[in-house]
């Protein structure tokens, strides 16, 4: 039951991220295969970065073709007119899924560096796996990083990362609850009253 609970909730990040990246896509008036790349790269090029750094190989997305497959469905979706128009990024159900999938993201990533016993490894691969395909999607696109400029976006994946290593030798589920919890919540507080990390003038 706890697999199932949590292969769901992948699949919402997933999907969440999809649409993220194929929505980024659209807008930059790239084409069909630009978007489902676009689309399946932010979904899945964290956890391949993850797996890099950990020397998982294939990396698991491409062991588990579900997510990469899931991602395609969802940026194939999204390109459909009638599907893009009915899509409100600004909306709480976005907020709320790509939250629920960057909590979920960081925590899966953080417990894959948990064999190592090194604290800073599991912080690093758990915001890596959260952000990191954010970061590509971005790239791809020739834009500055969004993470890095608005909705405490990298910094509430880090403090979720960084709790989770602080507790994690305690109890391991508590960890995983707390750490996820706390990346979701500080998510959805910082869309709701426009949190931001201070900036350079």
């Amino acid at each position: 039951m706890e697999f199932n609970l949590i292969l769901v909730l992948e699949l919402i990040g997933t999907i969440a991220f999809a649409i993220s990246g194929a929505t980024v896509a659209i807008q930059c008036k790239m084409d069909l295969m630009g978007v489902c790349i676009l689309g399946m790269t932010t979904a899945v090029g964290g956890g391949i970065i993850r797996d890099v750094i950990l020397g998982i190989t294939p990396p698991t997305a491409f062991q588990q073709p579900i997510y990469a497959m899931t991602a395609l469905a969802a940026s194939l979706l999204t390109f459909l007119p009638m599907i893009r128009k009915k899509l409100d990024m600004n909306g709480w159900f976005y907020w709320t899924i790509d939250s629920i999938g960057l909590a979920v993201f960081t925590v899966i990533g953080a417990l894959s560096g948990v064999p190592s016993g090194n604290a800073f490894l599991i912080i690093f691969v758990g915001n890596v796996t959260g952000v990191g395909g954010g970061v590509l999607r971005d790239v791809f696109a020739s834009r500055n990083p969004v993470i890095f400029q608005k909705n405490v976006y990298a910094t509430a994946s880090l403090a979720g990362a960084i709790l989770f290593a602080l507790l994690y030798k305690s109890n391991l589920n508590a960890a995983s609850v707390i750490g996820g919890a706390v990346i979701f919540v500080l998510r959805i507080f910082a869309a709701k009253f426009k949190w931001h990390l201070p900036r350079a003038e």
